[in-house]
């Protein structure tokens, strides 16, 4: 029964954080939508992507080593067997990005497929970030 109790807690959290996630933007992404509304041209959408995606990555980065601060021995193990994990993952769903888009014709997908690589990398630095908002809350 305590299991199913924590599992529902971090349900709960989970849609807690995902919602106030739409409802209040990161500045990572305001700075990116201010980038895109000011350079509209293919140029100018892949240099906002690309600052994007590293802030998002300096993001990620920084959640890792705060997370790896909170964690016990074994934890740590675990986060970073998943880590490793993920980032097998990430090379290999940006292979796929490169192909995909890389056999499309027109300059639009040049954009898109920068913007699907800072997506990626998005989603994991939130992720991390919210396994900290739980940890900062039960511990």
């Amino acid at each position: 029964m305590q299991k199913i109790l924590i599992l529902f807690y971090l349900l709960c959290i989970s849609t807690s954080i995902l919602a106030q996630d739409a409802a209040q933007t990161h500045p990572i992404d305001k700075k990116y939508d201010a980038c895109l509304n000011k350079n509209g041209s293919t140029a100018g959408m892949v240099q906002c992507a690309d600052e994007t995606y590293k802030a998002w990555d300096a993001e990620l980065n920084k959640n890792f080593k705060l997370l790896m601060a909170k964690l016990n021995k074994t934890e740590q193990a675990q986060f970073k067997t998943a880590q490793v994990a993920w980032l097998a993952f990430r090379d290999k769903e940006f292979a796929l990005s490169d192909a995909l888009y890389g056999s499309m014709q027109g300059t639009m997908y040049i954009p898109m497929a920068v913007d699907n690589k800072l997506k990626v990398v998005r989603a994991r630095a939130l992720e991390i970030a919210g396994y900290l908002e739980v940890l900062e809350m039960g511990r």
